[in-house]
């Protein structure tokens, strides 16, 4: 079995979704990701500004990811369909390491 790298990112991050007025996943009183979108579907984008941040051996300091994503129910009952928008001034080392963070998981039931 692989061994995952560590990373961590700290910055700025902002949302907008499709809902009516506010995201039912922010807000809701149950589980996380398990409240139902307004409109039926989550459309949202995601915006990250990386402050400081390394990926094993690589920086990621001053970098930006856009992530959008679909998921045809709640979040959290998977079936997301996303796509990572990394900034062009990532070199190949950085750009792998940011699809890896904002892809975790997506490959699998996500």
């Amino acid at each position: 079995m692989a061994t995952q790298a560590k990373w961590e990112l700290s910055g700025s991050y902002f949302e907008n979704c499709n809902c009516s007025v506010v995201c039912p996943c922010l807000v809701s009183v149950g589980p996380p990701l398990t409240a139902r979108p307004t409109e039926g579907v989550c459309d949202v984008a995601l915006v990250f500004h990386i402050d400081k941040g390394r990926y094993a051996e690589a920086s990621l300091d001053d970098l930006n990811v856009v992530v959008a994503v679909h998921t045809p129910g709640p979040m959290g009952e998977g079936n997301w369909t996303l796509a990572a928008y990394i900034d062009e001034r990532a070199n190949d080392q950085q750009t792998e390491a940011l699809g890896t963070i904002f892809s975790a998981g997506c490959h699998s039931s996500l």
